[in-house]
């Protein structure tokens, strides 16, 4: 069950008790925020024919797909717009602060971020249900041919994490997005594995990067006990960006593999 209308309802809300912004301004970037309904609509749109979807008997669904996958593409197409409204925004705001990254920059970069994530996962998902309605293809077969929305995907909640960390660079905020079992870092670590897999059997074909390589890489990074995904209540500001840089350079690495597929 998608809930992208949900996850972008918290977002805002996220960001207007970040940021103090408790309405919109009657012009400006503001307005723009909170008043773009071709946005919630197709994200209500896509979580309706998802829910239909998920809910449907076996037999029922191979025939959905075409027009689940026609209010995901809508999704994304409204989310792309969107994202250059807040593109200029963050623009604007750097440079009206003589290139300083404030509060506001960061905040606008997690809606960014978070819009990203959701429209990477809605074509995850209509490409996931391609592929398991496809009976021509091997058990191999399938998992090479989801990798690339996978991985996508994997990247985009891992940089979700990034930049809300940024936004807010304490150790609570930090524990709260890396201390888990299901870790950002995990999360593109198995799509890597899952890649390297395919290499091996000839379903994926080699890069200039060895997905492996960079999957050992993100073992720090893995789980809720992993050595870097927790930082004591007591470290300072510096260190938590100094934490979250690090994992930004690790996550560089496996983007760059994400977009050579």
């Amino acid at each position: 069950m998608a809930n992208y209308s949900e996850r972008w309802e918290a977002a805002k809300t996220k960001f207007e008790s970040s940021t103090g912004v408790k309405k919109p301004k009657p012009t400006g970037v503001f307005k723009e925020f909170f008043n773009y309904t071709s946005l919630s609509g197709s994200m209500k749109a896509a979580d309706t024919l998802i829910g239909k979807y998920d809910k449907s008997k076996p037999d029922d669904k191979p025939k959905q797909i075409p027009e689940m996958a026609k209010k995901v593409q809508a999704m994304g197409v409204a989310i792309d717009s969107y994202l250059k409204v807040l593109e200029a925004s963050a623009k604007d705001e750097k440079s009206d602060n003589a290139g300083a990254k404030t509060a506001l920059y960061a905040n606008i970069k997690v809606l960014s971020a978070e819009l990203k994530a959701i429209k990477l996962h809605g074509q995850q998902k209509v490409d996931q249900e391609k592929v398991v309605q496809n009976t021509k293809l091997s058990t191999s077969q399938k998992s090479g041919a989801m990798l690339k929305a996978s991985l996508a995907s994997a990247c985009a909640n891992a940089n979700l994490a990034v930049k809300k960390v940024q936004a807010d660079p304490t150790p609570a905020t930090f524990n709260a997005l890396f201390k888990k079992s299901d870790s950002p870092g995990r999360k593109v670590q198995v799509q890597l594995v899952t890649a390297g897999k395919q290499v091996g059997l000839g379903a994926l074909e080699t890069r200039d990067t060895d997905p492996e390589f960079i999957a050992t890489k993100f073992t720090p990074w893995q789980a809720d006990s992993s050595a870097n995904n927790s930082l004591p209540l007591t470290a300072t500001r510096q260190q938590v960006l100094k934490r979250i840089e690090d994992f930004k350079v690790i996550l560089k690495l496996a983007q760059h593999y994400s977009d050579s597929l």
